[in-house]
């Protein structure tokens, strides 16, 4: 999440995650295909895939959505944020982030 900010690309954000669970924890694989999607990709069900590649350039006011998962020993963690990509929310992403966050 550091390392994503405007004009970097999603695939970036799905590069580094592999990246640091098969450096960090020896985990060769993920469990699925990793969702690294910003602005209206985030609406996007399972977004990601063959069709929809990561592959927009992320925005100064995007909101972005990973959900990803690394694979060890047969097990899977699924792992799922969402975070604006300035590093500041709006006042509406503000509103429907804490609303979700009362929600759980």
């Amino acid at each position: 999440m550091k390392m994503m900010r405007p004009g970097r690309m999603e695939y970036e954000g799905e590069a580094t995650f592999k990246h640091y669970a098969y450096m960090k924890g020896g985990m060769r694989f993920v469990g699925y295909t990793c969702i690294c999607a910003s602005g209206n990709n985030a609406a996007v069900l399972h977004y990601g895939h063959a069709g929809e590649p990561n592959d927009k350039r992320v925005n100064d006011g995007d909101m972005l959505l990973f959900d990803m998962g690394a694979e060890y020993a047969g097990y899977t963690a699924d792992i799922t944020a969402s975070f604006p990509a300035n590093g500041r929310f709006t006042e509406n992403q503000k509103f429907v982030y804490n609303t979700c966050l009362k929600a759980n």
